[in-house]
């Protein structure tokens, strides 16, 4: 089995831009700051501000949540010395769209779109403080970690941790008569380029010359490259670097193959697939797997990749396995009870896929340098 954890609860251009919002989107952003510029701080809230934010690649070591999470920081309020983190997670589903920050109510558990920071992060007198109001605005959607967005008249309210305390996603309650903290008007831009979405229907996973090859374990979240060959599955390949940050890398693949080492030296094509698609269309002999590549389960499992026959809801064999179910309804085997007995869990991406009584657990990849990837997330029936 492979080293990871399974948690649960009780045609582009050859030189790609940063892509800007829709001219509408712009016209609402601009918008929105002028009347934010207009505002006073809510009385007993300090004002402040907001830094650059960054998604999972960004990052280092390289760390991918189970929902998009962008990380940066907040103007500091505590010990100078220490970082006061800014986090805002959205939903993999959230579209392109103004969304009330209110509707979470202050609770990291509820919110859908949600904004809070960690003021002196990682010490004893850290404290955290979540959005109770406000107006989130997402211009521009390239993928889910890829997004360019907007916060305004933002207030955030002291809050403790509340139940549930030990699932995927835990709970916050406003201290009374705790500190208050007040967003003005922020932006932020996690759009890099030449990026793109490999999930099947996206509008940069199949355009004409170029393979969007994912960069997370779930295939949410990619980077195109100029595919000038005509080299399938299982060859060897050539993988040249950009020249510049304004170009693609390019390979000697056929379009829709990757060139890839994620299986060893020397890199080969294999066929970029969505493991959600109801057909992945991986070629002949070959499974849609990790990083959105199509790879024989003959190479899959001696790399510690498991599967299980059992199908979605089925009780296991196996008590954890990264694979069971079918190719077009796959699914995890886990024990999410206690009890000893795994079964089938059905593969999600978006914690707002999972149904009434379900929540949304993931399997953590552990990456080099004490990175990690929890974007493969499956839907279990959790009792809260």
């Amino acid at each position: 089995m492979a080293l990871l954890t399974a948690v649960v609860g009780c045609g582009a251009p050859e030189k790609p831009l940063d892509p800007p919002p829709p001219a509408a989107e712009q016209e609402t952003l601009r918008a929105a700051e002028e009347q934010a510029a207009l505002l006073t701080p809510p009385a007993g809230c300090t004002e402040i501000t907001m830094g650059e934010l960054t998604n999972g690649i960004e990052r280092t070591p390289v760390q991918y949540g189970p929902q998009p999470t962008y990380v940066g920081s907040f103007s500091d309020q505590g010990d100078p010395a220490v970082a006061d983190v800014a986090r805002i997670r959205l939903d993999v589903n959230t579209a392109p769209g103004v969304y009330d920050l209110a509707t979470g109510g202050t609770n990291l558990f509820t919110c859908e779109q949600c904004v809070w920071g960690v003021q002196d992060s990682g010490t004893s007198t850290a404290k955290t403080f979540v959005a109770e109001s406000g107006t989130l605005m997402l211009a521009l959607k390239v993928s889910p970690q890829q997004t360019i967005g907007a916060l305004a008249n933002v207030t955030l309210r002291q809050t403790v941790a509340a139940p549930p305390l030990y699932a995927p996603y835990t709970g916050t309650v406003p201290v009374a008569e705790g500190e208050c903290r007040w967003i003005r008007f922020a932006t932020w831009n996690t759009a890099r380029h030449g990026g793109c979405d490999p999930r099947e229907g996206s509008l940069t996973a199949n355009i004409s010359g170029h393979t969007c090859v994912a960069t997370n374990r779930a295939a949410d979240d990619g980077t195109l490259e100029r595919s000038l060959g005509t080299k399938t599955q299982g060859e060897a390949c050539t993988y040249t670097e950009a020249t510049s940050e304004y170009e693609l890398a390019t390979t000697d693949c056929e379009e829709g193959y990757a060139c890839t080492s994620a299986w060893g030296s020397p890199r080969q094509c294999l066929a970029t697939c969505d493991y959600m698609a109801v057909d992945p269309g991986c070629p002949s002999g070959t499974v849609c797997g990790v990083q959105g590549l199509c790879q024989a389960q003959s190479v899959m499992q001696p790399a510690g990749f498991d599967f299980d026959a059992a199908l979605i809801g089925e009780q296991c064999t196996l008590s954890f396995a990264e694979f069971c179910g079918t190719e077009g309804a796959r699914g995890v085997c886990a024990n999410v009870t206690g009890s000893g007995l795994s079964y089938c869990y059905p593969y999600a991406r978006a914690r707002s896929d999972c149904g009434a009584g379900e929540e949304l657990g993931y399997v953590s990849y552990p990456l080099s340098g004490g990175g990690y990837d929890r974007t493969y997330g499956f839907c279990y029936p959790d009792g809260l």
